[in-house]
């Protein structure tokens, strides 16, 4: 009988693996259909392929313009011109792995794929193996709270991000060089060095991590104010190296208050219901009080982002870490009550309209590339597809690294 649900098994992979390969988008369907029916992690690579695959056909525009723009300059580097490069940046180890990709010819797709490919299996296997039998629709949708469009777009952010997830992830299991994954993020990106004072924060008992979490409610109002304040008066004090700079940016300049001011209502939009599904994850740990391995971590997390929450930008970016910890501890406590019931009601509601408004915001990013390709083309196809030059200089404006002939719907 074993032999017989094997072989069974065995077939029903090669025809979807086939099917995948020739219908990527159409046979994303059935393959849940297979794993909420078998629960298997075949099928769990295959959806985690899919939205790599997605993300890595995004066009060059921001963040990624930029990034490929400093691929085909990094064509033209020598070693000496590179290390003269990263001399200003307080971050080195993404634009190492650009340049070797440039010398290599390799695309940065290849980096945009296996990083949202890793995020979403690492979900996957993180509550798969879990002794307590996880709902498949519950899986589903915690992978959902990912965006994986913006984070295929930001790139380098993301990457330190996952990294940081990592470290967590490995602290929470026991296992070493939690602390050495956290400094190599932020070799990728110096955005993760606030992940290591929140690796010593969590530390501290619950009961002082959920007064200090009560107590960082108050500072949500004032956020902007103390920290331009700080900034303008410790700044002075740092020597004028590119990571003070890079904190200027932040906290006083461009990535402060003005990207806000710039964003599209429907950016807007997404930006406000990405912080709902904040508050009710918020509202969970404000409310109940179980003791267990994961809290202290999400606490910590849910004090940095409190505290960051007037910024925009750094909510969008950081916010990652409290909802993906705090949802992944929500679908692990075993809380009944009427009123923790009503918020994971209010989760499984709000993540599939996140999820969807996440996809409309991204519609004008989505037409001007190849991801509308995927509708009728096969993975082979689908891989082979480039961004040189000639293409970005005829669909990308380079002063404003945003599509020139696609129009908003």
């Amino acid at each position: 009988m074993k032999n017989i649900l094997k072989s069974r098994y065995y077939i029903s992979d090669i025809v979807m693996g086939v099917l995948f390969f020739l219908l990527p988008f159409w046979s994303i369907p059935l393959v849940i259909f297979q794993l909420i029916k078998t629960r298997r992690v075949f099928y769990t690579i295959l959806i985690s392929a899919f939205f790599g695959l997605v993300a890595s056909l995004l066009a060059p525009t921001g963040d990624l313009y930029r990034l490929y723009i400093m691929y085909f300059d990094f064509q033209e580097y020598d070693f000496d011109s590179f290390i003269s490069f990263l001399s200003v940046k307080p971050d080195f180890l993404f634009y190492a792995l650009l340049y070797v990709l440039a010398k290599l010819g390799l695309s940065i797709r290849i980096v945009i794929f296996l990083m949202i490919f890793s995020f979403f299996q690492l979900s996957f296997n993180l509550l798969l193996k879990q002794r307590k039998k996880i709902n498949v629709l519950i899986l589903l949708l915690f992978v959902m709270q990912f965006d994986f469009l913006l984070q295929g777009l930001f790139l380098r952010f993301p990457l330190a991000m996952l990294l940081v997830i990592y470290a967590f992830l490995n602290k929470l299991q026991g296992k070493k060089y939690s602390l050495l994954l956290l400094i190599i993020g932020s070799t990728i990106h110096f955005g993760a060095l606030i992940s290591i004072p929140i690796y010593f924060l969590s530390r501290l008992s619950l009961k002082k991590l959920n007064t200090a979490l009560l107590l960082s409610l108050l500072i949500i109002p004032f956020g902007s104010y103390i920290f331009i304040f700080l900034t303008n008066n410790l700044l002075e004090w740092f020597p004028n190296i590119p990571f003070k700079e890079k904190l200027e940016d932040y906290f006083l300049g461009y990535w402060a208050l003005e990207y806000f001011e710039e964003r599209t209502w429907k950016a807007l939009f997404q930006f406000y219901m990405e912080r709902a599904l904040y508050i009710v994850v918020l509202l969970y740990f404000i409310i109940t009080k179980n003791k267990n391995t994961y809290r202290p971590y999400v606490i910590s997390f849910l004090i940095l982002i409190n505290i960051l929450f007037s910024f925009p930008n750094l909510f969008s970016r950081y916010a990652v870490l409290a909802i993906f910890f705090g949802l992944f501890t929500i679908i692990m406590e075993q809380k009944k009550s009427s009123v923790s019931q009503l918020i994971k009601m209010s989760l499984i509601i709000l993540i599939p309209f996140v999820f969807s408004i996440r996809i409309v915001a991204q519609q004008k990013n989505i037409r001007v590339g190849y991801i509308p390709q995927i509708l009728y083309s096969n993975v082979g196809t689908l891989s082979l597809k480039t961004y040189d030059m000639e293409w970005i200089n005829k669909h990308i404006d380079k002063d404003t690294a945003r599509p020139k002939t696609v129009k908003s719907l």
